[in-house]
């Protein structure tokens, strides 16, 4: 889709856009999508038409036939609207779910590289051989692309870390990475390098899951509290429903109580979960 859409509209993004979105040329790298940032300008725009000539045959066949109001073509550009922030913010997205990602897996890997490092390995070895584990998640996608840059690309494995460290999306790993750099460029014992910096990454792994536990008894009290709080409302207007039908406004208690029930309950859960999706270490 990625190549189609770049046939259509690449001309166009390459003249318009020619110095603009630096800032998601970065994230598209660190979101590992291995595309340009022309690319996916003219998949978004590709996007944007078939939208466009979607919902313009669906107006003009409802309007021909049922005599669909012309101001039903407002929807069109909150919809592109939409569709325009979705796409723009979605590799930021994929950037963060894998620095997440990368830093779970960041303590383990660290000690393998420690192991690997007491044995003598070189440092392209050792990269070479958690690109072919996939017990590393993100962590072994970002050994493939560093193997890859330098064997398939013949660079120096120092200078493919050191420009790694800038395009990873977790700033923990960067900093490995430029330590393991300054560590080879200096002469120092890399083995001793990663063993103190596994120690720190444990310690931090550890304090991280801690203060998860903590903010989760948080949030669970703030939760069970807002459910009492709706059941204590809804018994209150059901008691007050069995003694009167007056309306509160526009609604009547059936109203609130279906509001309540099946809008306010449900969707606090909902938006309850995916906290608690964001704020959790990935294993």
């Amino acid at each position: 889709m990625y190549g189609f859409a770049f046939m259509l509209f690449g001309g166009i993004a390459k003249k318009i856009f020619k110095n603009s979105f630096k800032g998601l040329k970065k994230t598209i790298k660190s979101a590992n999508m291995k595309i340009s940032i022309y690319e996916y300008i003219s998949m978004i725009l590709f996007t944007l038409f078939l939208i466009t000539v979607f919902f313009l045959g669906i107006f003009f066949a409802l309007y021909y036939y049922f005599h669909l109001n012309v101001l039903f073509l407002i929807i069109l550009p909150i919809i592109l609207l939409i569709t325009l922030i979705i796409l723009y913010l979605y590799p930021g997205f994929v950037t963060s779910n894998r620095r997440r990602n990368i830093e779970s897996k960041l303590a383990y890997s660290i000690t393998y590289m420690t192991a690997m490092a007491e044995a003598g390995v070189a440092p392209i070895t050792i990269f070479e051989n958690i690109a072919k584990s996939p017990l590393y998640g993100e962590i072994t996608e970002e050994a493939k692309n560093i193997v890859t840059e330098s064997k398939i690309f013949g660079k120096d494995i120092v200078t493919v870390l050191a420009d790694y460290s800038f395009i990873t999306p977790s700033k923990k790993f960067g900093d490995l990475l430029q330590g393991i750099v300054a560590t080879i460029r200096s002469g120092g014992d890399l083995n001793v390098y990663l063993r103190n910096k596994a120690d720190g990454i444990m310690f931090d792994y550890r304090e991280i899951r801690k203060e998860f536990t903590d903010t989760l008894g948080i949030y669970s009290e703030i939760f069970i509290s807002f459910i009492f709080l709706i059941l204590l409302l809804i018994v209150t207007i059901s008691i007050f429903k069995l003694f009167s039908a007056q309306k509160i406004g526009p609604f009547t208690f059936d109203d609130i109580l279906n509001i309540l029930t099946y809008i306010v309950v449900p969707g606090f859960s909902i938006l309850f979960i995916l906290l608690l999706d964001a704020i959790y270490p990935e294993e």
